[in-house]
């Protein structure tokens, strides 16, 4: 998710969030969880501190990641054998406040290619008068 912070969408907002996570599988495999951003070790604002100051300088600012418990922990094919995505899962994490994120697994050199980047991006935000 990219969400550019106003007054309906704060630093409070985030550091309050509950984030759902789905997975389904074709196998009939099915998880869900919740990650709580309170939860998180560190506060998004000591982050921030520490990655960007005198001692790193971003002049077009930055994107902070915050860590969540994304990495499923369930035994999937059995005991002891841990959690690995299946092709055609489908993964969905949401917040009331952000909405949905929906991806379905697959091989990159099966599934459409990138090309709407940061360029692209501009060009488009630029053409609509949005800078």
């Amino acid at each position: 998710f990219i969400r550019l912070f106003n007054d309906s969408f704060t630093l409070e907002t985030v550091k309050g969030a509950d984030l759902a996570m789905a997975v389904d599988g074709p196998d009939g495999y099915h998880l869900d969880a919740v990650s709580s951003m309170s939860q998180i070790s560190r506060s998004p604002e000591s982050l921030v501190s520490q990655a960007i100051g005198k001692h790193h300088q971003y002049p077009d600012g930055f994107m902070l990641f915050l860590g969540t418990m994304f990495a499923p922990t369930d035994d999937r094919g059995g005991a002891g054998k841990g959690f690995t995505h299946e092709m055609g899962d489908l993964v969905t994490i949401a917040t009331p406040s952000l909405g949905k994120l929906i991806n379905q697994v697959d091989r990159s050199d099966v599934i459409n290619p990138w090309q709407f980047g940061i360029t692209a991006l501009m060009t488009n935000l630029a053409a609509r008068g949005l800078l």
